[in-house]
């Protein structure tokens, strides 16, 4: 799987069988739009949309090529433990921080505490520097993320900071 990030909350997934596109709209399989609640599949992405009390999109869990992602595309609000159960085990995570519509940093890492994924990918940032120093990345930023499942961190958990194309 190849992940490039295409600014604000907007990223293109690139897999053995679809390309996937995560955008306001919601998510974009090759043309089949999925922009509610519900439970999708289509080219070999399997996705599951599931609605917030008080927020306006879904949150969306997308299984591909062995792996979960995990994409709450503008969530604003603290997840409760009946949610975390249903979103499970996340291998990616893309956190909306710092912008309009997005979450502060404080809620950001209460997120991946209880998501507890291998991988996050921050989306929405206009300033990534208080990010990086609160979670203590040194790595620079990348123009994509290819990665496959016997690739996901096992003990630690990483950070990948996407570059906007």
């Amino acid at each position: 799987m190849i992940i490039k990030y295409n600014g604000a909350e907007k990223f293109e997934i690139k897999t053995t069988e679809a390309k996937v596109s995560l955008n306001q709209e919601g998510i974009d399989i090759e043309g089949f739009v999925i922009g509610t609640p519900g439970e999708y599949e289509r080219r070999g992405v399997s996705v599951q949309g599931i609605t917030l009390e008080g927020e306006q999109k879904p949150v969306y869990i997308i299984h591909t090529e062995e792996m979960t992602l995990c994409y709450p595309d503008g969530l604003s609000q603290e997840l409760d433990e009946e949610i975390v159960k249903i979103i499970g085990d996340i291998d990616i995570l893309f956190v909306p921080l710092g912008e309009n519509g997005s979450m502060s940093l404080k809620l950001a890492q209460k997120l991946i505490a209880d998501i507890d994924p291998r991988v996050v990918i921050p989306m929405l940032y206009v300033s990534i520097d208080q990010f990086k120093s609160a979670e203590g990345i040194t790595e620079e930023e990348i123009d994509q993320l290819k990665i496959k499942k016997s690739e996901l961190p096992v003990e630690e958990r990483k950070f990948f900071i996407l570059k906007a194309v």
